[in-house]
């Protein structure tokens, strides 16, 4: 409250226990976004969901945005908003490359292996146990931003999956979606539940989704930016006219197979 003038974001990072009291703070002094790091909230069952639960109530009652809780934060690199709202130790250059994590800590992996093979980053954002602030409204807000060509998601479940697919179908045809989602195995997806409160869906199902979207799916952080890599760095290719130019036959036949199986 102490603070002079206009504040357009908070970030909170209170014990859990402050900050429903912290956001009332924020809504008295006119914030209209909140980030907020903390964890000990539905993640952790019992107490933490129905503090979850009455935070949610709070924003929507307040009419504040909020990323997170439970999350890394996230970082802008644009020269016309640059600021750095994580905890992460490192950040890559800036580029053109937005990338979105449910997961804090993958997220600071990620962060790193951008940097380690100099992969320029528009954004990134954390979303955390997703109170508000999801992965759609990501997309939604990516589909349009000049600074962002390719999008980067690691995912462990979906909010709102026909939303998912709505947006990511429409979004797709204007840029590419890169997806590395967790828990395929049942196991997996009990893990999954344990760190963000996400309730995993089947994974049959979640390769339909992807397909019917047009989302490239991934296993693996190397698959992901490898990917990310050629979408960012590499002119479309105009047609289907492919030539093969190799000095041995195995990998020569290798790539004819893949090019038939991708179309």
């Amino acid at each position: 409250m102490e603070v002079p003038g206009d504040v357009d974001l908070a970030v909170i990072v209170v014990p859990a226990t402050d900050v429903l009291r912290v956001v009332d703070e924020c809504a008295q002094k006119g914030v209209g976004s909140i980030i907020t790091i903390t964890a000990g909230f539905g993640e952790i069952g019992g107490e933490g969901k129905e503090r979850e639960h009455a935070l949610r109530e709070k924003i929507y009652s307040y009419g504040i945005r909020l990323l997170g809780p439970n999350c890394l934060g996230m970082l802008n690199t644009g020269e016309d908003v640059s600021i750095n709202a994580t905890f992460a130790p490192v950040i890559p250059p800036p580029g053109h490359v937005s990338m979105g994590s449910q997961s804090g800590a993958l997220g600071i992996a990620l962060l790193d292996y951008a940097k380690s093979i100099n992969l320029g980053m528009a954004q990134f954002a954390s979303i955390g146990n997703r109170v508000d602030i999801s992965s759609n409204d990501l997309l939604e807000f990516w589909e349009d931003d000049e600074n962002t060509d390719v999008i980067l998601l690691y995912l462990e479940s979906f909010g709102n999956p026909r939303k998912f697919s709505r947006t990511a179908r429409r979004v797709t045809r204007k840029k590419p979606i890169i997806v590395m989602k967790s828990g395929r195995s049942a196991a997996g997806a009990r893990a999954a539940s344990s760190h963000t409160g996400a309730l995993a869906a089947a994974d049959v199902a979640v390769d339909a989704l992807f397909h019917q979207a047009g989302v490239i799916r991934v296993g693996t952080i190397e698959g992901m930016f490898g990917v990310a890599q050629m979408l960012a760095y590499q002119p479309l290719p105009k047609g289907d006219r492919v030539a093969i130019i190799t000095n041995a036959g195995g990998p020569g036949i290798l790539a004819v197979d893949a090019c038939e199986n991708y179309g």
